[in-house]
């Protein structure tokens, strides 16, 4: 039983190591990072400092694709760094699209507002340059965040 346990956690904590290489950013080049090693970090990774709820409210304010097209559903992830400084460092990109062109380009327009943010930090003290992925839904002429 000890063995099925330990084999079942070595595959999960593979499983998600396998995702971070999936979230690649090659090509993408942010400006205004500290160094050219942006890192994808799980635990103690960049946030916003305005909360969660607060940016939804805003998105959904701002953004009139989602009401002006009640129909339409779907999902997208848009990527960004955030530098050592917290400062947003630019490499916003479409990691995945919401299926409508006009739509991403909005989002992106959006979360470039989003300025003030707590850095990403290595062995839980240094602050580093990382990767940062909003997590978008679109559903019934709502846009709710799963960050």
């Amino acid at each position: 039983m000890k063995k099925k346990l330990i084999t079942a956690f070595l595959l999960f904590i593979t499983h998600f190591n396998f995702a971070q290489i999936v979230m690649s950013a090659k090509g993408i080049t942010p400006d205004n990072v500290c160094s050219n090693d942006v890192q994808f970090l799980m635990e103690r990774r960049a946030k916003p400092i305005e909360s969660i709820e607060a940016i939804e409210k805003r998105l959904n304010e701002t953004l009139s694709f989602s009401k002006d097209n009640i129909s339409f559903e779907g999902n997208a992830k848009i990527q960004l760094a955030v530098n050592c400084k917290g400062e947003i460092g630019g490499g916003f990109h479409v990691v995945i699209s919401s299926g409508n062109d006009e739509l991403d380009n909005q989002l992106i327009e959006f979360f470039k507002s989003v300025r003030e943010w707590q850095p990403g930090k290595k062995n839980k003290k240094k602050a580093v340059d990382s990767w940062y992925m909003w997590r978008v839904k679109i559903l019934n002429g709502k846009i709710s965040l799963d960050n």
